[in-house]
């Protein structure tokens, strides 16, 4: 009788979920358009490949965007290396929206969320709040443990509140590392025009300025540059009886750096 009673009352039992199992989703055109807007940088997807596949077994990796336009699509040989799944959102009209990116993009979410029932944690690549209610949805709902990856200054803060993690690249070092480049080509201006004077503080000026980013990071990388040898200061006459200290650049070690081509 107690057989009985035990095998009609029990409940279907819940699936077992592997966290060390992950599925990853990219939105690619965030990683890629913010990158390039914010840091003048091209994503490195190998290099974060090869970093979840140190944490995770990754089961499935979807990457979406719309290739269509130059630029975005000259990483498409790197996406291919990464993942066997790399979905084109073009339009047929040939008219980029990028809402179009992020519904698709979460309908194969819910879609495989749907016939999964062991993976347990999903990796979302975005910075777009639109995404708030999925991962609400898979954490509360099925149990999934849900990490956010976006570009730094480039993610919902609504969409970071709700994830179980959270993580943006570039990191801080990459990003004061992205300001070399502005300051080389800064430099490289002023060497062909005498009349300016680059001091350190008008040199950061000029360089946040003309690539709208802040002040504090370009002055941090021209620090580290100096350090490093990459720049140098040197005594300049302005009049007569007056000297000021300017940048200069090392060219031979920008070279080397591969920061400089000649």
């Amino acid at each position: 009788m107690n057989l009985f009673k035990n095998l009609f009352s029990s409940k279907t039992a819940e699936p077992v979920l592997d966290y060390k199992k992950a599925i990853v989703f990219v939105d690619y055109e965030h990683w890629y358009y913010s990158c390039r807007n914010l840091f003048h940088i091209a994503p490195d997807p190998i290099t974060w490949r090869k970093s979840l596949d140190e944490k995770y077994n990754i089961e499935k990796m979807y990457i979406f965007g719309d290739f269509s336009n130059k630029g975005i699509n000259e990483g498409l040989d790197k996406l291919h290396a990464i993942s066997n799944t790399v979905i084109s959102t073009q339009q047929p009209n040939g008219r980029h929206k990028k809402d179009m990116t992020d519904f698709i993009m979460l309908d194969h979410i819910y879609q495989v969320s749907a016939e999964d029932h062991e993976v347990g944690t999903y990796i979302i690549f975005t910075g777009d709040g639109h995404f708030q209610s999925v991962v609400k949805y898979l954490i509360q709902k099925l149990g999934k443990k849900v990490i956010i990856y976006g570009v730094t200054n480039a993610t919902s803060n609504r969409l970071k509140d709700v994830a179980t993690e959270v993580y943006e690249i570039p990191a801080t070092e990459e990003v004061i590392q992205s300001r070399y480049q502005m300051i080389v080509d800064n430099l490289a201006y002023v060497f062909d025009h005498e009349n300016i004077i680059p001091s350190f503080k008008s040199t950061v000026a000029a360089v946040a300025r003309r690539n709208e980013v802040p002040e504090d990071e370009v002055a941090i990388a021209l620090q580290e540059m100096l350090e490093k040898g990459l720049l140098y200061r040197k005594e300049r006459r302005v009049e007569f009886n007056r000297t000021v200290k300017v940048l200069a650049a090392n060219w031979d070690a920008l070279i080397e750096a591969g920061l400089w081509q000649p």
